[in-house]
């Protein structure tokens, strides 16, 4: 599971700096990220919520890192924002992130379900 969160969260990662399209990419992101990832993971109807957790959990990383940045390092501003709203807008993809990866994940599980019971009807 854990091959197919990080390649979940490489895919959200590579959404950002693809410019322009970025703009389209980074809101679906998490959507496409759990879909893929939980493809590669095969994971069943038991590990969907745990595989959109672990993403959302990866989502931490960078609130924790700015959160360091504002208390360790005194830093009031970012590119001409307050510091306090890139947190909370960072702290608000957590959620975000672990719906879309969980409904992405869900979407694929379900798709390899129904092609799995295809298979074995037509057999």
């Amino acid at each position: 599971m854990l091959k197919g969160v990080m390649v979940g969260f490489g895919i959200m990662i590579a959404s950002l700096v693809i410019p322009i399209v970025h703009y389209v990419a980074v809101p679906l992101s998490p959507f496409v990220a759990g879909f893929i990832g939980s493809g590669i993971a095969k994971i069943d109807e038991d590990g969907i919520v745990k595989f959109g957790g672990l993403m959302a959990g990866l989502m931490l990383i960078p609130t924790v890192m700015m959160l360091i940045v504002k208390f360790a390092f005194g830093v009031d501003e970012v590119i001409g924002m307050p510091m306090m709203l890139v947190v909370g807008v960072t702290a608000a993809l957590v959620p975000y992130t672990w719906f879309g990866a969980t409904v992405g994940a869900w979407g694929g599980y379900a798709i390899r379900k129904n092609q799995q019971k295809e298979q074995s009807s037509a057999d």
